[in-house]
Order: C-alpha cells, then structure tokens, then sequence
C-alpha cells in the first residue's frame, strides 16, 4: 500500500470507529429510555396493565427494540426489578448489621422492620414470574434474615422460623396486592398505601408473631398398664 492509499485509508477507518462508538450509544440510550418508561408505567398501572405497543409508544421506540434489547415484556420487567435489588439487598443487609447491636425484642423488631421497609413487592398479576424474580434476586439475603432471627429466637426450631417468615412475606405482599379491602371495610381509616403506617401496625404484630412458644405437635398419651 502507497503512501496516498495509507492516508485516505486512515479517515476511512476513524469514520468507521465512530459510527460504530455512536451506534452503540444509540443503542445504549434507547435501553435506558425504554428501562425509564417501563418502570414508570409498571408502577403507575401494573404489568398486566401495560402492552408492549404502548411501551414502545412512550418511550419513542419501535415495538421491535423492545425484543432487541429485552425479549419480551417479561424480559423487560425483569431488567427493572433486577436493577433495583442490588441497592435494596445491600440496603437490607446494613440494616440487618445494624439490628446486631440490639438485644431481645427489640433486636427482633428492627429485622422485621430491616425487612419489610426495603422488601420489592409486585402485585399478584402474574405470580409465576413473580417467584421467578423474588427467587433470582432475594433468596440469599432472606437467608440471611432467617439466620439471624434463628440466631436471637434459640426458643424455635428453624423450621418454625421458616413457617413464620413465610407468613411475614404473605402479609407484605397481600398489604401491596390487596390494599383496597381493608381501605373498603376500615371506612378509609386504613391506608396500606402509607408505608410507615404499615411498618408501625406489622413490626410490632409480627414481632409479638416471631416471639410466640413454638408450636410442637401434641404427643398421643401413654396407655396405663
């Protein structure tokens, strides 16, 4: 290759750099902007709330980056759970180091409260994803809570414990996914939409929960010779 080849060659390749680096930018920045809409129309009208047609609309795109970037709406909601539980795992577990230097009830109390105040809650429209994401994302650090509450509860078995934070996380997510019962028959005096309200009224009810005797299956007694 000449010298006169070499140098029209040069600006050839530094054009193709670029569009390459701006190509990739756009792209880049069309997922972030379909991320930002989804997130915001999941949480004002829930997933099944939501089409894909109307995503694509708000966010600009065509239907098809969509299935580029995410596969599917599930796809999508997942990426939006998933960047939020890092935050909130790392939140939760400062939280949990934090109850460490309480003793008795009122250790019990702030896991509980560590735990429902950073716990992501969907509603019940689509259960089976759902599971998925709260399994993808929060198995670890539920452990964790269960260790520690096994740890300052020496009175229950783990199994008991295991029951018990099942029925914890029943209540979070019927507080989210139902809150128009209790709005209906308090005559709007309850609010679960009003998280700290929440928080006072389940810490202390699960608190007194977690504390509760153990529930040991009664032994059929002895026949007398």
């Amino acid at each position: 290759m000449d010298k006169a080849t070499s140098k029209r060659a040069l600006p050839q390749a530094g054009v193709k750099a670029s569009g390459q680096a701006l190509a990739r930018e756009d792209e880049d920045g069309t997922r972030e902007r379909i991320l930002r809409t989804a997130e915001r129309l999941f949480a004002e009208r829930g997933f099944s709330g939501v089409s894909v047609r109307e995503l694509a609309a708000a966010a600009q795109v065509n239907i098809a980056s969509i299935g580029y970037h995410f596969d599917n709406k599930e796809g999508l909601l997942s990426e939006v759970y998933r960047r939020h539980c890092g935050p909130m795992i790392e939140e939760r577990l400062r939280g949990l180091a934090a109850s460490s230097r309480l003793r008795g009830k009122a250790r019990v109390a702030a896991i509980i409260e560590a735990f429902i105040r950073l716990r992501a809650v969907l509603s019940g429209e689509n259960s089976e994803l759902l599971e998925k994401l709260v399994a993808e994302n929060f198995d670890q650090s539920s452990t964790a809570f269960i260790d520690v509450l096994c740890e300052c509860l020496p009175h229950l078995s783990r199994t008991d414990v295991c029951w018990r934070f099942h029925f914890l996380l029943g209540s979070i997510y019927y507080t989210a996914a139902g809150p128009h019962r209790i709005s209906a028959f308090s005559n709007g005096r309850c609010n679960p939409a009003n998280t700290e309200d929440v928080i006072k009224e389940l810490v202390p009810f699960m608190t007194r929960a977690f504390q509760a005797p153990p529930t040991k299956p009664q032994r059929p007694a002895r026949k007398r010779r």
